[in-house]
């Protein structure tokens, strides 16, 4: 990932009120489409000047160009909310950072939380997660190795975001394990940004993209695109097909659609 951000950083009163609007209205445009995802929100609207800012933003911070992979509106409550996980577009690619902004409310005070020293090198791939009543399971997908730990060793052991605002951008590195706090409903939009790394934007360590069909077509599409901008246009055509909406979309939770229209409509 980006090796000065380490798990997350807080990026304060970036955003003004009327960039919080055009966010919501992209969302709840997103969701009253008649086959909607909760992705790619913003992936047609990337010169508006919201968009621009946050991407200015980020660049300005880490000292490096970013590229726009994806975004997502993620809505959480107690009924919902995803267990630990790291990102799996991490088994493609050698560097990502994703950006959170918060939606509403208008503060929320940890909003996530990290398994700091999970995947903290670059070789180690752990992603998948078990659990039983005392224990985690983490299975490393390349070398097939797990890793035990009690559910007493996480809890202690995590690493709390700070308090974010509507205003901030709170940056995380998405291959650390990470979970969203589910005690206070929420909705954010996330962005997912790309780094180059030593060999360009491909990983050294490859997970066999049988794992999983959206590695299959990003891989696909930066080997054989001359520009990013040719990669994003390969995105759209998926999102045309019907694989390709289901293989891009697959990490957001379909079987939410319907409450993810009903929430958006309310920000």
């Amino acid at each position: 990932m980006v090796e000065s951000l380490q798990t997350c950083a807080l990026l304060e009163n970036v955003l003004a009120d009327d960039d919080l609007v055009a966010l919501k209205q992209a969302c709840q445009r997103a969701m009253r489409r008649d086959d909607p995802i909760p992705s790619y929100v913003m992936l047609d609207d990337l010169a508006s000047p919201v968009y621009q800012k946050v991407h200015r933003c980020i660049d300005e911070t880490l000292g490096e160009q970013v590229f726009y992979l994806n975004d997502f509106y993620l809505y959480s409550d107690e009924s919902f909310g995803a267990p630990w996980h790291m990102d799996t577009e991490l088994f493609t690619f050698a560097r990502c950072v994703n950006a959170w902004i918060l939606l509403s409310p208008g503060e929320i005070e940890s909003p996530l939380s990290f398994i700091d020293d999970m995947n903290a090198g670059a070789d180690v791939d752990f992603h998948s997660v078990s659990a039983n009543d005392e224990d985690f399971v983490f299975t490393n997908y390349r070398t097939r190795k797990r890793l035990t730990r009690s559910r007493d060793e996480v809890d202690e052991q995590r690493v709390d975001a700070p308090t974010v605002k509507a205003g901030d951008i709170l940056l995380i590195d998405p291959k650390r394990f990470h979970r969203t706090k589910t005690t206070v409903p929420k909705h954010a939009l996330v962005f997912k940004f790309l780094l180059k790394g030593e060999n360009g934007f491909m990983s050294d360590y490859q997970v066999p993209p049988m794992f999983w069909a959206e590695i299959a077509i990003f891989k696909d599409l930066v080997e054989n695109s001359a520009e990013w901008s040719d990669v994003l246009d390969g995105i759209r055509g998926q999102l045309r097909t019907e694989h390709g909406r289901t293989a891009l979309s697959a990490g957001f939770f379909p079987d939410r659609i319907e409450l993810y229209r009903k929430m958006a409509a309310t920000l």
